[in-house]
């Protein structure tokens, strides 16, 4: 066998392909020649074999030529980028042959289009489809994407559910919580409450859950911020499970007085004094033990009150903190109040001898209500014959908060005939206290739960044997029902020897505190002035 016999051989079968087609072509084209030559010799003799034999050679060459024109000529737009170096091209796969197509095949991504073609020597069209997007997906396969997503808890919903319905796995979603219990009760959080959610993610159109190990939603971390002091974070670790922890951000802290005359409300004059919302709130429970806000209260009443603010790393108030002193003077009355905590932990507002301003129940248990009916005989406005109203009627808005009128155990949380949701409260020394007519009950209050004065129970609502929304209020002692508004009841604590002396000498220092802190009027006044000017 000769070199050019050999040449297609066995040890050509592993040579490129571009090798091999060259081999056979050359070997083709020599045994052509010889075919030629052999023929015209016997057919014409020596002269004219000559001449035949290069016209036969000129004839074998333009045909080769035309074969490579008819090879090359598909690739020109491959061989133009080539030449361009913003647009060379990249060969991203080799010998991806399909079974009905013979020959390899390349696929060329020409940059910066990225537009795909694809060549075959058995087909040396060039063509786009769904065969080049497949080899391109087959080397570079789809991989999961980070999303972040902010979900919001809502009424009567638990986290888990939360997390549920965003479509975490439930297992993970279990585990996530357990994490973040450690830090922070789940139960605490309420309605509103925003909760952010990071997720990793197969991209649309890749393999579904059935076929990757990996959900369609993999879990990788949680976090809160239950209260503007601190954040909650829950991750996932290397390993698969969830850790947490908690930061909590550093304030400044900072004190601001604030003074005015009452000529409508005190909630519109205290807005107006620069009092935030939340501190007069607090005021107005200060002084619910002693003063009915509604009737006692009248124009040329004078306020004042010291209170704790904090601040951010920019000196921006973030937070308001506890009201230190307040003063309220009412009918010429002067009620003076003081934060103190006697040494026991248990702080308490105290007036200037030391006696505590709690009383044993609170005088009304509604803020903002309006006396619509008082106890005693009265024509029932329903049924239409008089009988004994045993209680009193606070009138306010739908949802208006009702506070437990002192401390005590939650005896009855429900649906209680004419008088609609209905609570009651057994308090100490033979005292119990009802509450009628609620539009609902404060979550997680049912019978045996113990409540601390002040604590919201209910809203204000108009069930049962109702005309419009109001509070019927009723104390009843050993039994019997009691006026609730003449009601003499025991006081809180009184300070007496060194506890008395350790709060005046409080007094005296908090004295000079307020001398030096800035009046909230003022500190608005000048804001304003310094956005004028600007």
């Amino acid at each position: 066998m000769t070199e050019d016999e050999n040449c297609g051989g066995a040890d050509t079968q592993t040579a490129p392909a571009t090798q091999r087609f060259w081999h056979r072509t050359r070997r083709n084209a020599r045994i052509s020649l010889k075919f030629y030559a052999s023929a015209s010799r016997l057919a014409l003799g020596e002269s004219r074999w000559i001449a035949a034999s290069g016209a036969l050679g000129a004839l074998s060459l333009g045909l080769v030529g035309i074969g490579m024109a008819t090879l090359v000529t598909p690739y020109q737009g491959v061989a133009v980028a080539s030449l361009t170096a913003d647009r060379a091209p990249r060969v991203v796969a080799l010998d991806l042959t399909p079974k009905d197509v013979d020959g390899p095949r390349a696929v060329v991504a020409i940059q910066p289009t990225d537009e795909l073609y694809t060549a075959s020597l058995a087909d040396p069209g060039l063509f786009t489809g769904e065969m080049a997007e497949e080899a391109v997906a087959e080397i570079h396969p789809a991989e999961p994407r980070e999303v972040e997503v902010t979900v919001a808890l809502a009424s009567g919903e638990t986290l888990m559910e939360v997390l549920a319905k965003a479509g975490a796995d439930r297992i993970d979603a279990y585990h996530a919580v357990a994490a973040l219990s450690a830090h922070y009760s789940p139960r605490k959080l309420r309605a509103g409450q925003e909760i952010s959610l990071n997720f990793m993610e197969m991209p649309e159109g890749a393999e579904s859950a059935e076929d990757s190990a990996m959900p369609p939603k993999y879990l990788t971390a949680l976090s809160l911020q239950p209260d503007i002091e601190r954040a909650i974070e829950v991750t996932r670790d290397a390993d698969g499970s969830f850790s947490g922890r908690e930061t909590m951000r550093e304030f400044s802290e900072g004190f601001v007085r604030a003074a005015g005359t009452i000529d409508n409300s005190l909630f519109l004059d205290g807005e107006r004094a620069g009092l935030p919302p939340q501190i007069i709130v607090e005021m107005i429970r200060m002084y619910s033990y002693s003063v009915d806000f509604q009737r006692e209260i009248q124009p040329g009443d004078k306020f004042e009150v010291y209170f704790s603010r904090k601040f951010d790393e920019n000196n921006v108030a973030v937070k308001e903190g506890d009201v230190l002193f307040a003063s309220l003077s009412v009918g010429g009355k002067t009620h003076k109040l003081w934060r103190h905590d006697p040494g026991d932990g248990v702080w308490d507002y105290f007036d200037e001898n030391g006696q505590s301003m709690k009383k044993f129940l609170m005088k009304t248990p509604v803020d903002g209500a309006r006396l619509s009916s008082g106890f005693g005989m009265r024509k029932h406005p329903i049924l239409g014959y008089s009988r004994l109203h045993a209680g009193v009627d606070f009138a306010a808005p739908t949802g208006t908060p009702i506070y437990a009128a002192g401390d005590g155990t939650v005896t009855r949380a429900n649906r209680f005939g004419g008088y609609g949701n209905y609570v009651s409260i057994r308090h100490a020394n033979g005292y119990e206290t009802a509450y009628a007519h609620l539009n609902g009950f404060a979550r997680g209050i049912r019978a045996g739960t113990r409540v601390r004065q002040g604590q919201v129970i209910g809203y204000v609502g108009t069930t049962g044997a109702s005309t419009g929304p109001h509070l019927h209020y009723e104390v009843h002692l050993n039994g019997k029902k009691m006026n609730p508004l003449a009601l003499k009841v025991p006081t809180g604590r009184k300070l007496e020897g060194p506890q008395l002396a350790a709060f005046k000498a409080e007094r005296e220092m908090l004295a000079n505190r307020m001398a030096e802190a800035p009046l909230a009027t003022r500190v608005a006044r000048a804001d304003a002035e310094t956005n004028s000017a600007n």
